[in-house]
């Protein structure tokens, strides 16, 4: 499937402003062409974007795409460059996937020192040192890493901490909680109303059996 096929199929009917994400997997693309790059530029709010084995060598004519904030890049080649390419391109990166490239060395991470958002690397032991030494080079040079490799900087499984609920979230969840609050009153209230009818009820009719005996007895006597 050709990447105009695979773009139309995933745009479907939608406006290009409504693409979230895209994915061209597997495509031979060596450079990606021109109409590629004008058709994706279309997509002003796109976030999510992937170029998986597409064996792609340069990135060079890719202009900037601010509102993406992860990269899918595996098994590409890749170098230095490319990697300074990507940070020109998504500055708000937080999130890169670029397992299945090899790097020269530690220095070639300097390219990503711009992507002060990054929050994810993932290259896969694509530098021939020792884990220890790239993980300790990365953590040093990019500021805001906290994953590199489903590791965090002390070499352990990297477990994502749980998001704070967001002001509004949280209004949502308080109001609804009064109201539910407010519900239980009301039925409350209208179990003791009736419990209070009955009560009434209940003494009207003693009230009704005592003049009826009184009535009787009075004629009796009489």
């Amino acid at each position: 499937m050709s990447w105009q096929q695979k773009l139309k199929k995933q745009i479907g009917t939608q406006a290009y402003s409504e693409i979230k994400q895209l994915r061209f997997n597997n495509l031979q693309l060596n450079k990606l062409p021109d109409d590629f790059v004008s058709e994706i530029h279309k997509c002003t709010n796109l976030e999510v974007l992937s170029l998986n084995q597409c064996g792609i060598r340069s990135l060079e004519n890719l202009q900037q795409m601010s509102s993406v904030t992860r990269l899918e890049y595996l098994d590409n080649f890749t170098t230095s460059k490319t990697l300074q390419q990507i940070a020109k391109a998504f500055p708000n990166l937080e999130i890169l996937i670029a397992g299945g490239n090899f790097l020269r060395d530690l220095t070639d991470l300097d390219s990503l020192k711009p992507l002060r958002k990054l929050e994810v690397l993932n290259i896969m032991n694509g530098i021939n040192k020792p884990d220890s030494e790239v993980r300790k080079y990365a953590f040093q040079i990019l500021q805001n890493l906290k994953e590199l490799d489903e590791k965090d900087q002390y070499g352990q499984i990297y477990v994502k901490p749980k998001e704070e609920k967001k002001p509004l979230e949280v209004e949502t969840q308080n109001n609804m909680e009064q109201e539910e609050v407010s519900q239980e009153d009301e039925e409350s209230a209208l179990c003791s109303d009736d419990s209070n009818e009955e009560e009434e009820s209940d003494s009207e009719d003693e009230d009704d059996s005592d003049l009826s005996d009184f009535i009787e007895k009075k004629v009796k006597n009489e």
